[in-house]
């Protein structure tokens, strides 16, 4: 049998999804005002900083969006770091419509992206696989809300790919400084660093520590540039953030909330949920191969960030990609294509089912499922002592 030439394939699968995208791209801005998603709010952060406007003042951000019609769904004012805001200063200087077409673009592009990154973990692979991990991907339900509000978890996606490959090529250093830019959604980023430091030092891989400390050193100094006082401005927006989402999300806070009344108790069950997760993390990495191999490693260590973050919303589960891929990827080794397949289908089935139970009742908690069954999925096939298929490094 001739031997797949996987470059071409990838090329190929470019080359046909890429004009989808840009056509879903336009319809997707005739569906929805890109002035009412949550995009808006990152445009006009940008666009406020080439004006040079403080996006922390209440005031000017108001005055802001009632000039250029965007983020009236966005509290005042701006509610993620600095940095996130100059990110978005090339896309600022287009208009909003054309800005939210490209980016949508973009994060489908990012998204495909890291998948394929992914599946230069698994060389083996089929035509028939790829196309199962693609469409079920795509078809995902956190994805929807990804792509037709314009959230920035796509291009967070890409880097954290980024930094699972650096780190299975031993660029630990650049590894964690690539993860450190997570931290520019600090809801989920800073569980996910916490629980990737977790592993670091058990392998004892000071540079990939020291790359997340230099990256969020960068990050910081980046936000002064335009404002020395930002780390102090959006600690005071966060606490607000904080306190009015909490026990409205997809995670262990949530569940503990409609369970238990939100009181001292219920703060102090979240906390002892949340000390459970980490303690079987470090056991995992403590006991097990994930304390060498990124990937593995991720794949725990995304589910349990999202069950312990303090909030996150459902298009936060984009980032179980990177499970679902391992996921995908060792039940066809191991049972074949199709117990893989049945795995996506009813993972896909039980993110819908969620959607379901999320309108009936008036808020999305028990979509806490989804990172809980990956999770479990995960710890298990983590925990086997059997190595997935080596990976290339082209």
């Amino acid at each position: 049998m001739m031997k797949r030439d996987l470059k071409k394939q990838t090329v190929f699968t470019f080359a046909v999804l890429c004009p989808i995208f840009l056509v879903f791209s336009f319809l997707s801005s005739n569906w929805y005002d890109g002035r009412k998603q949550d995009f808006s709010q990152y445009w006009q952060a940008g666009h406020m900083i080439l004006a040079g406007q403080n996006v922390y003042d209440s005031a000017e951000w108001i005055a802001e969006r009632e000039r250029e019609g965007t983020a009236f769904h966005a509290n005042p004012p701006f509610q993620y770091p600095l940095p996130l805001a100059l990110l978005f200063t090339p896309l600022a200087m287009l208009p909003v419509r054309t800005a939210y077409i490209l980016w949508v673009f973009l994060a489908q592009v990012m998204v495909l992206t890291s998948i394929t990154m992914l599946f230069s973990f698994y060389p083996a692979r089929s035509g028939y696989f790829e196309i199962l991990a693609i469409t079920g991907i795509f078809f995902f339900r956190p994805m929807f809300s990804v792509i037709n509000s314009g959230q920035i978890i796509a291009l967070l996606l890409l880097l954290l790919v980024l930094s699972i490959r650096l780190f299975h090529t031993h660029k630990w250093f650049w590894g964690g400084f690539a993860l450190s830019v997570l931290s520019l959604k600090p809801s989920i980023g800073i569980p996910i660093l916490v629980l990737a430091g977790l592993w670091l030092l058990t392998g004892k891989q000071w540079r990939g520590i020291w790359g997340m400390l230099s990256g969020g050193f960068v990050l910081v100094l980046l936000g002064a540039l335009v404002n020395t006082r930002w780390p102090m401005d959006y600690l005071n927006i966060s606490q607000d953030v904080f306190d009015k989402y909490y026990g409205m999300h997809p995670t262990l806070w949530g569940v503990v909330d409609k369970i238990f009344k939100i009181d001292s108790l219920s703060v102090t069950i979240g906390l002892v949920c949340v000390a459970a997760v980490l303690v079987v993390q470090a056991w995992v990495f403590r006991g097990n191969k994930s304390n060498v191999d990124a990937f593995p490693a991720f794949a725990s260590i995304l589910p349990a960030a999202l069950l312990v973050a303090p909030y996150s919303w459902n298009y936060d589960q984009i980032l179980l990609i990177v499970p679902i891929m391992f996921l995908l990827i060792s039940i066809s080794v191991k049972y074949g294509m199709g117990k893989a397949a049945l795995f996506m289908v009813g993972l896909l089935a039980l993110a819908f089912a969620m959607l379901t139970v999320a309108y009936s009742l008036g808020h999305d908690v028990w979509s806490v499922l989804n990172s809980l069954v990956v999770w479990a999925f995960s710890l298990y096939f983590v925990t086997r002592t059997d190595p997935l298929p080596d990976a290339s490094n082209d």
